[in-house]
Protein backbone atom coordinates (compact mmCIF):
# COMPACT_ATOMS: atom_id res chain seq x y z
CA UNK A 1 0.00 0.00 0.00
CA UNK A 2 1.40 3.50 -1.05
CA UNK A 3 2.36 5.21 1.94
CA UNK A 4 0.04 8.22 2.28
CA UNK A 5 1.26 10.28 5.25
CA UNK A 6 -0.54 12.70 7.25
CA UNK A 7 1.09 15.71 6.12
CA UNK A 8 -0.42 14.77 2.73
CA UNK A 9 -3.76 13.96 4.26
CA UNK A 10 -4.57 17.49 5.63
CA UNK A 11 -4.42 18.95 2.32
CA UNK A 12 -7.85 16.96 1.57
CA UNK A 13 -9.92 18.93 4.10
CA UNK A 14 -10.00 22.44 1.87
CA UNK A 15 -10.97 20.31 -0.97
CA UNK A 16 -14.07 18.61 0.86
CA UNK A 17 -14.91 22.29 1.90
CA UNK A 18 -14.52 23.26 -1.89
CA UNK A 19 -16.91 20.30 -2.73
CA UNK A 20 -19.97 21.42 -0.10
CA UNK A 21 -19.41 24.78 -1.61
CA UNK A 22 -19.87 23.64 -5.23
CA UNK A 23 -23.04 21.90 -4.16
CA UNK A 24 -24.97 25.17 -2.72
CA UNK A 25 -27.70 26.33 -4.46
CA UNK A 26 -27.12 28.81 -7.24
CA UNK A 27 -28.21 32.51 -6.63
CA UNK A 28 -26.08 33.92 -9.84
CA UNK A 29 -28.33 35.55 -12.50
CA UNK A 30 -25.34 36.21 -14.67
CA UNK A 31 -24.71 32.87 -15.42
CA UNK A 32 -28.04 31.96 -16.65
CA UNK A 33 -27.84 34.47 -19.20
CA UNK A 34 -24.78 33.14 -20.27
CA UNK A 35 -26.02 29.94 -20.75
CA UNK A 36 -28.70 31.01 -23.15
CA UNK A 37 -26.15 33.10 -25.42
CA UNK A 38 -24.46 29.76 -24.91
CA UNK A 39 -27.30 27.74 -27.28
CA UNK A 40 -28.29 30.90 -29.35
CA UNK A 41 -25.00 31.49 -30.58
CA UNK A 42 -24.73 27.72 -31.44
CA UNK A 43 -27.93 27.48 -33.50
CA UNK A 44 -26.84 31.24 -35.20
CA UNK A 45 -22.99 29.60 -35.72
CA UNK A 46 -21.73 32.93 -34.68
CA UNK A 47 -20.82 34.99 -31.98
CA UNK A 48 -23.16 37.59 -30.50
CA UNK A 49 -22.27 41.27 -31.34
CA UNK A 50 -25.64 43.15 -30.84
CA UNK A 51 -28.46 42.75 -27.82
CA UNK A 52 -31.08 40.12 -27.98
CA UNK A 53 -32.24 39.89 -24.87
CA UNK A 54 -33.57 42.98 -23.80
CA UNK A 55 -36.60 45.30 -25.07
CA UNK A 56 -34.74 48.46 -23.48
CA UNK A 57 -31.28 48.30 -25.88
CA UNK A 58 -32.31 45.28 -28.03
CA UNK A 59 -30.43 45.67 -31.35
CA UNK A 60 -27.54 47.62 -29.57
CA UNK A 61 -24.08 47.12 -30.30
CA UNK A 62 -22.95 44.48 -27.85
CA UNK A 63 -19.98 42.00 -27.87
CA UNK A 64 -20.35 38.91 -25.58
CA UNK A 65 -16.61 38.84 -23.57
CA UNK A 66 -17.45 35.01 -22.58
CA UNK A 67 -18.41 33.45 -25.89
CA UNK A 68 -16.13 30.68 -25.69
CA UNK A 69 -17.59 29.55 -22.31
CA UNK A 70 -20.94 30.01 -23.52
CA UNK A 71 -20.54 27.77 -26.10
CA UNK A 72 -19.30 25.18 -23.74
CA UNK A 73 -22.34 26.19 -21.25
CA UNK A 74 -24.99 25.82 -23.94
CA UNK A 75 -23.33 22.42 -25.26
CA UNK A 76 -23.53 21.32 -21.65
CA UNK A 77 -27.27 22.10 -21.71
CA UNK A 78 -28.19 20.49 -25.04
CA UNK A 79 -26.53 17.27 -23.78
CA UNK A 80 -27.69 17.01 -20.50
CA UNK A 81 -31.11 18.95 -20.90
CA UNK A 82 -30.47 21.07 -18.06
CA UNK A 83 -27.54 22.58 -15.47
CA UNK A 84 -27.11 19.62 -13.23
CA UNK A 85 -23.82 19.96 -14.39
CA UNK A 86 -22.80 22.73 -12.45
CA UNK A 87 -21.80 21.54 -9.17
CA UNK A 88 -19.06 19.37 -10.86
CA UNK A 89 -17.79 22.62 -13.02
CA UNK A 90 -17.25 24.21 -9.94
CA UNK A 91 -15.62 21.62 -8.19
CA UNK A 92 -13.15 21.40 -11.17
CA UNK A 93 -12.32 24.71 -11.35
CA UNK A 94 -12.34 25.51 -8.16
CA UNK A 95 -9.78 22.68 -6.92
CA UNK A 96 -8.08 22.99 -9.73
CA UNK A 97 -7.37 26.75 -8.56
CA UNK A 98 -6.24 26.19 -5.32
CA UNK A 99 -3.92 23.16 -5.73
CA UNK A 100 -2.03 25.25 -8.33
CA UNK A 101 -1.74 28.30 -5.77
CA UNK A 102 -1.15 25.79 -3.37
CA UNK A 103 1.38 24.30 -5.02
CA UNK A 104 2.75 27.74 -5.52
CA UNK A 105 2.71 28.70 -1.74
CA UNK A 106 4.12 25.03 -0.73
CA UNK A 107 7.69 26.35 -2.84
CA UNK A 108 8.15 29.91 -2.50
CA UNK A 109 7.27 29.10 1.38
CA UNK A 110 10.65 26.53 1.43
CA UNK A 111 8.31 23.67 1.40
CA UNK A 112 6.51 23.99 4.93
CA UNK A 113 3.26 21.82 5.20
CA UNK A 114 2.24 24.32 8.00
CA UNK A 115 2.58 27.62 5.75
CA UNK A 116 0.42 25.70 2.96
CA UNK A 117 -2.06 24.03 4.66
CA UNK A 118 -2.88 27.64 6.27
CA UNK A 119 -2.84 29.98 3.07
CA UNK A 120 -4.76 27.13 1.47
CA UNK A 121 -7.60 27.57 3.95
CA UNK A 122 -7.33 30.81 3.72
CA UNK A 123 -7.60 30.66 -0.19
CA UNK A 124 -10.68 28.19 0.27
CA UNK A 125 -12.60 30.71 2.59
CA UNK A 126 -11.74 33.48 0.25
CA UNK A 127 -12.55 31.39 -3.03
CA UNK A 128 -16.25 30.64 -1.36
CA UNK A 129 -17.86 33.77 -1.98
CA UNK A 130 -16.65 33.70 -5.44
CA UNK A 131 -17.81 30.14 -6.18
CA UNK A 132 -19.67 31.31 -8.87
CA UNK A 133 -21.20 29.19 -12.00
CA UNK A 134 -20.27 32.41 -14.16
CA UNK A 135 -17.01 32.70 -17.11
CA UNK A 136 -15.25 34.59 -14.09
CA UNK A 137 -15.21 30.94 -12.45
CA UNK A 138 -12.76 30.06 -15.43
CA UNK A 139 -11.21 33.39 -15.24
CA UNK A 140 -10.20 32.91 -11.95
CA UNK A 141 -8.49 29.36 -13.23
CA UNK A 142 -6.54 30.56 -15.38
CA UNK A 143 -4.93 33.56 -13.27
CA UNK A 144 -4.02 30.81 -10.87
CA UNK A 145 -2.36 29.01 -14.16
CA UNK A 146 -0.40 32.25 -14.74
CA UNK A 147 0.98 32.74 -11.08
CA UNK A 148 1.70 28.82 -11.19
CA UNK A 149 3.87 29.10 -14.69
CA UNK A 150 5.77 32.28 -13.79
CA UNK A 151 6.55 31.01 -10.44
CA UNK A 152 7.25 27.34 -11.97
CA UNK A 153 11.20 26.36 -11.91
CA UNK A 154 10.71 25.26 -15.84
CA UNK A 155 9.00 28.78 -16.54
CA UNK A 156 7.40 28.07 -19.73
CA UNK A 157 6.48 31.03 -20.84
CA UNK A 158 6.18 30.14 -24.64
CA UNK A 159 2.85 28.80 -23.59
CA UNK A 160 1.52 31.82 -22.03
CA UNK A 161 0.29 33.34 -25.38
CA UNK A 162 -1.56 30.04 -25.94
CA UNK A 163 -3.43 30.49 -22.26
CA UNK A 164 -3.87 34.50 -22.68
CA UNK A 165 -5.36 33.29 -26.09
CA UNK A 166 -8.09 30.97 -24.74
CA UNK A 167 -8.24 33.48 -21.65
CA UNK A 168 -9.60 36.38 -23.79
CA UNK A 169 -12.23 34.22 -25.20
CA UNK A 170 -13.80 33.27 -22.08
CA UNK A 171 -13.70 36.20 -19.87
CA UNK A 172 -12.14 40.02 -19.83
CA UNK A 173 -10.22 39.44 -16.43
CA UNK A 174 -7.57 38.37 -19.02
CA UNK A 175 -5.82 42.03 -18.41
CA UNK A 176 -5.50 41.10 -15.04
CA UNK A 177 -3.73 38.71 -16.07
CA UNK A 178 -1.34 40.38 -18.27
CA UNK A 179 -0.40 43.04 -15.64
CA UNK A 180 0.34 40.49 -12.93
CA UNK A 181 2.98 38.85 -15.57
CA UNK A 182 4.24 42.48 -16.81
CA UNK A 183 4.59 43.76 -13.36
CA UNK A 184 6.56 39.86 -12.32
CA UNK A 185 8.86 40.61 -15.57
CA UNK A 186 10.12 44.41 -13.60
CA UNK A 187 10.37 42.38 -10.83
CA UNK A 188 12.69 40.00 -12.20
CA UNK A 189 13.70 42.24 -14.82
CA UNK A 190 13.16 39.76 -17.40
CA UNK A 191 13.09 41.46 -20.67
CA UNK A 192 12.22 37.71 -22.12
CA UNK A 193 9.00 37.84 -19.78
CA UNK A 194 7.86 41.24 -20.15
CA UNK A 195 8.38 39.93 -24.26
CA UNK A 196 6.16 37.20 -23.73
CA UNK A 197 3.39 39.40 -22.67
CA UNK A 198 3.66 41.81 -25.63
CA UNK A 199 3.19 38.23 -27.46
CA UNK A 200 0.18 37.58 -25.01
CA UNK A 201 -1.46 40.94 -25.83
CA UNK A 202 -1.13 40.42 -29.20
CA UNK A 203 -2.57 37.06 -29.22
CA UNK A 204 -5.50 38.16 -28.05
CA UNK A 205 -7.07 39.84 -30.48
CA UNK A 206 -6.84 36.60 -32.63
CA UNK A 207 -10.14 35.75 -31.16
CA UNK A 208 -13.78 35.49 -32.51
CA UNK A 209 -14.08 39.06 -31.80
CA UNK A 210 -10.37 40.58 -33.40
CA UNK A 211 -9.60 43.66 -31.92
CA UNK A 212 -12.75 44.54 -30.82
CA UNK A 213 -11.93 42.16 -27.69
CA UNK A 214 -10.15 45.23 -26.34
CA UNK A 215 -13.14 47.20 -27.39
CA UNK A 216 -15.20 45.59 -24.72
CA UNK A 217 -12.44 46.82 -22.28
CA UNK A 218 -12.88 50.10 -23.30
CA UNK A 219 -16.50 49.81 -23.18
CA UNK A 220 -16.23 48.83 -19.06
CA UNK A 221 -13.95 51.60 -18.63
CA UNK A 222 -17.05 53.42 -20.51
CA UNK A 223 -19.25 52.12 -17.95
CA UNK A 224 -17.94 53.12 -14.55
CA UNK A 225 -20.77 55.13 -13.86
CA UNK A 226 -23.74 52.44 -14.37
CA UNK A 227 -20.90 50.12 -12.77
CA UNK A 228 -20.22 51.37 -9.34
CA UNK A 229 -24.47 51.57 -8.75
CA UNK A 230 -24.02 47.59 -8.78
CA UNK A 231 -22.43 46.46 -5.08
CA UNK A 232 -20.09 44.45 -6.31
CA UNK A 233 -18.33 46.92 -7.99
CA UNK A 234 -18.10 49.02 -4.59
CA UNK A 235 -14.79 48.70 -2.95
CA UNK A 236 -14.98 45.90 -0.14
CA UNK A 237 -17.29 45.29 3.15
CA UNK A 238 -14.77 44.77 5.58
CA UNK A 239 -17.37 44.23 8.30
CA UNK A 240 -18.54 40.73 6.12
CA UNK A 241 -17.27 37.22 7.11
CA UNK A 242 -16.04 36.49 3.14
CA UNK A 243 -13.79 39.35 3.13
CA UNK A 244 -11.77 38.32 6.15
CA UNK A 245 -9.08 36.16 4.34
CA UNK A 246 -8.44 38.93 2.30
CA UNK A 247 -7.86 41.34 5.67
CA UNK A 248 -5.92 38.22 6.86
CA UNK A 249 -3.63 38.51 4.06
CA UNK A 250 -3.02 42.55 4.02
CA UNK A 251 -1.96 41.71 8.05
CA UNK A 252 -0.11 38.73 6.44
CA UNK A 253 1.61 41.38 4.53
CA UNK A 254 2.86 43.35 7.11
CA UNK A 255 4.03 40.61 9.12
CA UNK A 256 6.50 39.95 5.89
CA UNK A 257 7.60 43.24 5.33
CA UNK A 258 8.24 43.41 9.20
CA UNK A 259 10.55 40.26 9.22
CA UNK A 260 12.11 41.69 6.38
CA UNK A 261 11.41 39.66 4.30
CA UNK A 262 9.95 41.19 0.99
CA UNK A 263 12.57 42.79 -1.45
CA UNK A 264 11.96 45.98 -2.60
CA UNK A 265 10.98 43.99 -6.15
CA UNK A 266 8.33 42.38 -4.16
CA UNK A 267 6.68 46.06 -4.43
CA UNK A 268 5.86 45.62 -8.13
CA UNK A 269 3.32 42.96 -6.99
CA UNK A 270 2.13 44.02 -3.86
CA UNK A 271 1.26 47.62 -4.03
CA UNK A 272 -0.70 47.26 -7.35
CA UNK A 273 -2.55 44.33 -6.27
CA UNK A 274 -2.91 45.68 -2.76
CA UNK A 275 -5.15 48.73 -4.67
CA UNK A 276 -6.67 46.12 -7.01
CA UNK A 277 -8.56 44.81 -4.37
CA UNK A 278 -9.58 47.72 -2.23
CA UNK A 279 -11.19 48.99 -5.58
CA UNK A 280 -14.13 46.56 -5.58
CA UNK A 281 -14.95 43.45 -4.07
CA UNK A 282 -15.43 41.69 -6.81
CA UNK A 283 -11.71 42.21 -6.82
CA UNK A 284 -10.73 40.76 -3.87
CA UNK A 285 -10.01 37.11 -5.15
CA UNK A 286 -7.95 37.65 -7.97
CA UNK A 287 -5.92 40.35 -4.98
CA UNK A 288 -5.41 37.44 -2.76
CA UNK A 289 -4.50 35.25 -5.11
CA UNK A 290 -1.55 37.16 -6.14
CA UNK A 291 -0.69 38.18 -3.07
CA UNK A 292 -0.44 35.11 -1.11
CA UNK A 293 2.48 33.93 -2.64
CA UNK A 294 3.98 36.98 -1.35
CA UNK A 295 2.62 36.20 2.27
CA UNK A 296 4.47 32.86 2.19
CA UNK A 297 7.28 33.57 1.07
CA UNK A 298 10.74 32.74 3.11
CA UNK A 299 14.11 32.94 1.00
CA UNK A 300 15.85 31.91 4.30
CA UNK A 301 14.24 28.91 5.15
CA UNK A 302 15.93 25.60 4.71
CA UNK A 303 14.24 22.60 4.62
CA UNK A 304 15.44 19.82 7.24
CA UNK A 305 15.26 16.72 6.20
CA UNK A 306 15.09 13.51 8.31
CA UNK A 307 14.03 10.16 8.93
CA UNK A 308 10.29 10.17 8.65
CA UNK A 309 8.62 8.76 11.71
CA UNK A 310 6.65 5.74 11.47
CA UNK A 311 2.92 6.40 10.80
CA UNK A 312 -0.66 4.62 10.32
CA UNK A 313 -0.95 4.20 6.79
CA UNK A 314 -3.81 1.92 6.52
CA UNK A 315 -5.33 4.24 9.34
CA UNK A 316 -4.69 7.55 6.93
CA UNK A 317 -6.08 5.77 4.11
CA UNK A 318 -9.15 5.16 5.75
CA UNK A 319 -9.65 8.47 6.88
CA UNK A 320 -8.66 9.75 3.34
CA UNK A 321 -11.44 7.55 1.89
CA UNK A 322 -14.14 9.37 4.94
CA UNK A 323 -12.92 12.65 3.43
CA UNK A 324 -13.33 11.63 -0.47
CA UNK A 325 -16.80 9.78 0.34
CA UNK A 326 -18.16 13.53 1.96
CA UNK A 327 -16.75 15.43 -1.02
CA UNK A 328 -18.54 13.26 -3.38
CA UNK A 329 -21.98 13.82 -1.13
CA UNK A 330 -20.96 17.72 -1.36
CA UNK A 331 -20.83 18.07 -4.92
CA UNK A 332 -23.42 15.44 -5.59
CA UNK A 333 -26.22 17.48 -4.09
CA UNK A 334 -28.75 18.83 -6.22
CA UNK A 335 -28.53 22.51 -7.17
CA UNK A 336 -31.47 23.97 -7.21
CA UNK A 337 -32.04 28.12 -7.92
CA UNK A 338 -32.36 29.94 -5.02
CA UNK A 339 -36.06 30.89 -4.29
CA UNK A 340 -35.72 33.87 -3.24
CA UNK A 341 -33.65 35.35 -6.39
CA UNK A 342 -35.63 33.60 -8.93
CA UNK A 343 -39.35 33.51 -9.21
CA UNK A 344 -41.02 29.96 -9.57
CA UNK A 345 -42.85 28.49 -12.35
CA UNK A 346 -46.43 29.10 -11.48
CA UNK A 347 -45.03 32.96 -11.37
CA UNK A 348 -43.33 33.34 -14.41
CA UNK A 349 -46.67 31.72 -15.79
CA UNK A 350 -48.52 34.03 -15.01
CA UNK A 351 -46.95 36.70 -17.00
CA UNK A 352 -48.99 37.43 -20.36
CA UNK A 353 -46.93 38.43 -23.59
CA UNK A 354 -45.51 41.79 -24.32
CA UNK A 355 -42.86 43.79 -22.29
CA UNK A 356 -42.40 42.87 -18.47
CA UNK A 357 -40.81 45.23 -15.73
CA UNK A 358 -38.43 42.76 -13.76
CA UNK A 359 -35.47 43.32 -12.18
CA UNK A 360 -31.52 42.45 -13.20
CA UNK A 361 -31.85 38.41 -11.39
CA UNK A 362 -35.06 37.87 -12.09
CA UNK A 363 -34.17 39.45 -15.75
CA UNK A 364 -31.22 37.15 -16.30
CA UNK A 365 -34.10 33.73 -15.19
CA UNK A 366 -36.27 34.88 -18.16
CA UNK A 367 -33.98 35.12 -20.17
CA UNK A 368 -32.38 31.47 -19.51
CA UNK A 369 -36.00 30.40 -19.49
CA UNK A 370 -37.53 31.98 -22.23
CA UNK A 371 -35.07 34.03 -24.15
CA UNK A 372 -34.57 35.53 -26.87
CA UNK A 373 -38.26 35.15 -27.49
CA UNK A 374 -38.98 37.07 -24.04
CA UNK A 375 -37.05 40.19 -23.83
CA UNK A 376 -36.58 41.73 -20.46
CA UNK A 377 -36.42 44.93 -19.49
CA UNK A 378 -33.45 44.75 -17.84
CA UNK A 379 -30.58 42.04 -16.19
CA UNK A 380 -26.87 42.69 -15.02
CA UNK A 381 -25.06 43.81 -18.43
CA UNK A 382 -24.68 46.90 -17.01
CA UNK A 383 -21.87 48.03 -19.44
CA UNK A 384 -25.01 47.59 -21.74
CA UNK A 385 -27.35 49.93 -20.44
CA UNK A 386 -25.57 52.53 -19.09
CA UNK A 387 -25.32 54.50 -16.04
CA UNK A 388 -28.85 56.67 -17.42
CA UNK A 389 -30.63 53.13 -17.67
CA UNK A 390 -29.38 51.83 -14.39
CA UNK A 391 -30.43 54.76 -12.21
CA UNK A 392 -33.44 54.39 -13.77
CA UNK A 393 -34.07 50.84 -12.63
CA UNK A 394 -33.19 52.04 -9.66
CA UNK A 395 -35.05 55.07 -9.12
CA UNK A 396 -38.34 52.88 -10.60
CA UNK A 397 -37.61 50.17 -7.92
CA UNK A 398 -38.09 52.74 -5.01
CA UNK A 399 -41.61 54.11 -7.46
CA UNK A 400 -39.87 56.98 -8.97
CA UNK A 401 -40.80 57.55 -12.61
CA UNK A 402 -42.50 54.63 -12.67
CA UNK A 403 -45.62 56.22 -14.63
CA UNK A 404 -43.63 57.58 -17.03
CA UNK A 405 -40.90 54.97 -17.38
CA UNK A 406 -44.06 52.19 -18.04
CA UNK A 407 -45.91 54.43 -20.59
CA UNK A 408 -42.55 54.70 -22.76
CA UNK A 409 -41.72 51.37 -22.78
CA UNK A 410 -45.71 50.00 -22.63
CA UNK A 411 -44.76 48.24 -19.87
CA UNK A 412 -48.46 46.92 -18.67
CA UNK A 413 -47.29 43.95 -16.16
CA UNK A 414 -44.17 43.61 -13.93
CA UNK A 415 -43.12 40.48 -11.69
CA UNK A 416 -41.78 42.03 -8.55
CA UNK A 417 -40.00 40.91 -5.21
CA UNK A 418 -42.91 41.61 -2.71
CA UNK A 419 -40.88 43.44 -0.29
CA UNK A 420 -39.67 46.21 -2.92
CA UNK A 421 -41.05 49.67 -2.56
CA UNK A 422 -42.62 49.51 -6.42
CA UNK A 423 -45.11 47.09 -5.37
CA UNK A 424 -46.59 49.61 -3.35
CA UNK A 425 -46.80 52.27 -5.72
CA UNK A 426 -48.40 50.17 -8.43
CA UNK A 427 -51.31 49.08 -5.36
CA UNK A 428 -51.75 53.09 -5.25
CA UNK A 429 -52.16 53.21 -8.85
CA UNK A 430 -54.75 50.14 -9.18
CA UNK A 431 -52.72 47.31 -10.51
CA UNK A 432 -54.15 44.00 -10.08
CA UNK A 433 -51.85 41.22 -8.61
CA UNK A 434 -52.41 39.00 -10.62
CA UNK A 435 -49.78 36.22 -8.96
CA UNK A 436 -48.36 36.28 -5.27
CA UNK A 437 -46.25 34.04 -3.50
CA UNK A 438 -43.12 34.57 -0.60
CA UNK A 439 -40.76 36.20 -2.24
CA UNK A 440 -42.52 37.64 -5.86
CA UNK A 441 -45.43 39.13 -7.01
CA UNK A 442 -46.91 39.85 -10.53
CA UNK A 443 -48.72 42.69 -11.25
CA UNK A 444 -50.66 44.05 -14.50
CA UNK A 445 -52.81 47.00 -14.94
CA UNK A 446 -56.84 46.54 -14.33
Amino acid sequence: MPKLRVSHLRFLVPFVAIAWRAGMPIGDNSFLWHVRAGTLQLDRGQVLTTDPFSFTAFGEPWRTQSWLAELGYGWLENLTGGIGWVPVMKLMAMSLTVALLGLVVHKVSGRRNAVTLGLMLILVWQAASFAIARPALLGFLLLAVVIAAVHSRSRPLWALPLVFWLWAAVHGMFVVGLGYVFLDGIRRRSRRQILAVVISGVATAATAHGLGVWGILVQFLRSRGALSLISEWQPPDFSSPMVIPFLIVIVGLLVVATLGRLRPGDLWILIPFLVFGLMAGRNVWPAVMALAPIVAIDRSYERELGQASAEPYALNWAIAAVLVIAAVIGVGREAPLLEDRFPGDEAVAALEDGPQWNDSAVGGYLIYLEGPERLVFTDDRAELYGEDRVREFIDMKTGIGVEEGFAAYGIEQAIIPVDWPIVGHLDLLGWDRRYEDEFFVVMATG
